[in-house]
């Protein structure tokens, strides 16, 4: 059970991540322009949390068919 939550905690934060690394690199590299801050806000609190969700939820698939016997 612990190995699970641990895989849903880790592809939570994976998938958080993901959604801040990509806002930066689409405004640094991709030719974005934020000037108001709502792409931003959008990545951090709404793709954000979605994102982690479904890594979370992959996390703990991986963890729980893995398992050792």
């Amino acid at each position: 059970m612990g190995r699970i939550i641990v895989g849903f905690l880790l592809g939570y934060v994976a998938g958080h991540a993901s959604s801040v690394i990509g806002y930066i690199l689409m405004t640094t590299y991709g030719g974005l322009h934020d000037r108001d801050g709502g792409g931003a806000m959008g990545a951090i609190f709404i793709l954000g949390p979605a994102l982690g969700l479904v890594g979370g939820i992959a996390g703990a698939i991986i963890a729980a068919r893995t398992r050792k016997a």
